[in-house]
C-alpha cells in the first residue's frame, strides 16, 4: 500500500478489527465462485419483495415496524433464505403523495439494526423521510451456524452476501413502488455504500442515491486497504495469488461495468480525504464515471466519517432526496 495520509482512527479501527478474521476457511464453494460474473451482471429484472410487516411500535416521534420476505437470490444457505427488514417512519402521516423513503444498507461488520438506527433515525424523526434497514445475508439473524459474528468464513459466502444485498435492495425498491411510493432512494456507508451504488446502477427506476465511503471498485478494499489486514491470505494460497484472484472475483461487480444511475442530479457521493479503507482516488474514479453526480469531501477517514461527521452524511441523503422530487 503506497504512502497515504490516513486518519488515526482508521489505524486504530484496523488494529481492533484484526481479530475479525476474514476468509479463514478459504475460497469456499467453487460453484458459487464460477457463477459470480454471471450473477454480477444483474441482467434479470427484479421481482417485488412480498414483505410481511408486523405491528408498528412507537419510539418517540417515529414508528418502528419489523418485517421479512423471501430472499431474492437463489443459492443462499438455508439460514439466509429469509430477509429481515426494519422500517423507521415518522408518526405524522404525510398528506397527498406518500413520503420519501430510503433503503439503508449495512456496512462491513454492521450486524443487526442498532448502528444504522443511530445514523439514519434522524431522517425519519426530523426530516420526514422513512428509512428501511435491510439485514445482510450472513449477518445477524441470517448468520450461518458456526460463524463467529461477522467474520465471514469464505470468499464465496462474502460474495453471496454482497450479491444478495443488491438483489434484495432491487426487490425492496419494486415493493415500495408498487405500494405507491414515488420518491425512493438507496443509501449506505462503506460496504453498504458500494451495495447502494450498485443497486442504483442496475435499477431502471429513478432513485435518490447517497453513497458514503465507497469507490468505483471494491477490489482495493480487500487487497490494499486497511481491511486487508483482516484477510487470511495464507488460507487463500498466499498473498500474491490471493490478491490476484480476489481482484478478478470482486472486480466482476465494479461499477464501471454498469451504466450510471438514472438520476445523477439526485446522486451525492461523500468521501474522506484521509480514508485508509476506501482510497480517495477510488471515490474520484466513481465520480468520474458518474459525471453529473455531486462529490463532497470530508477531512476525515473511514471510521471518522460516522463518528464525527454523521450529520454531514445525513445532509447528503436529505439533499439527494430533495433533488429527486424537484
Amino acid at each position: 500500500m503506497r504512502a497515504r495520509s490516513v486518519h488515526w482512527l482508521d489505524h486504530a479501527h484496523a488494529v481492533l478489527s484484526r481479530r475479525r478474521r476474514l476468509f479463514a476457511a478459504g475460497w469456499g464453494d467453487e460453484g458459487v465462485l464460477e457463477r459470480v460474473p454471471t450473477i454480477a451482471r444483474f441482467s434479470e429484472p427484479p421481482r417485488a419483495a412480498a414483505v410481511a410487516w408486523g405491528r408498528p411500535r412507537a419510539d418517540g416521534p417515529v414508528d418502528v415496524t419489523d418485517g421479512s420476505f423471501a430472499a431474492a437470490l437463489p443459492g443462499l444457505p438455508p439460514c439466509a433464505g429469509t430477509a429481515f427488514v426494519r422500517r423507521i417512519a415518522p408518526r405524522a402521516p404525510e398528506r397527498g403523495r406518500r413520503r420519501p423513503v430510503y433503503v439503508a444498507l449495512a456496512a462491513s461488520g454492521d450486524e443487526g439494526f442498532a448502528a444504522r438506527t443511530r445514523l439514519f433515525r434522524p431522517l425519519a424523526a426530523r426530516e420526514g423521510i422513512e428509512v428501511i434497514l435491510l439485514e445482510n445475508a450472513m449477518y445477524g439473524l441470517r448468520r450461518p451456524p458456526g460463524q463467529r459474528a461477522t467474520a465471514i468464513r469464505t470468499v464465496a459466502e462474502h460474495l453471496l452476501m454482497n450479491l444478495s444485498t443488491v438483489e434484495e435492495t432491487r426487490a425492496l425498491v419494486e415493493h415500495l413502488a408498487r405500494e405507491g411510493y414515488e420518491r425512493i432512494g438507496v443509501v449506505g456507508f462503506s460496504m453498504g455504500g458500494t451495495s447502494a451504488a450498485l443497486a442504483a446502477a442496475v435499477t431502471a427506476r429513478p432513485l435518490a442515491v447517497a453513497v458514503f465511503g465507497a469507490g468505483r471498485s471494491a477490489v482495493p478494499v480487500f487487497t490494499e486497504g486497511m481491511l486487508s489486514v483482516s484477510v487470511e491470505f495464507e488460507a487463500l494460497g498466499g498473498p500474491a495469488a490471493a490478491r490476484a484472484r480476489l481482484g478478478v472475483l470482486f472486480g466482476a461487480a465494479d461499477l464501471d461495468r454498469h451504466p450510471a444511475p438514472r438520476r445523477l442530479d439526485a446522486t451525492v457521493l461523500v468521501g474522506g480525504r484521509r480514508d485508509g479503507y476506501v482510497f480517495a482516488e477510488q471515490v474520484e474514479a466513481l465520480h468520474a464515471h458518474w459525471r453529473s453526480s455531486e462529490l463532497r469531501w470530508l477531512d476525515t477517514g473511514h471510521a471518522g466519517a460516522v463518528v464525527y461527521q454523521a450529520e454531514a452524511l445525513r445532509r447528503a441523503a436529505v439533499d439527494a432526496m430533495a433533488r429527486l422530487g424537484a
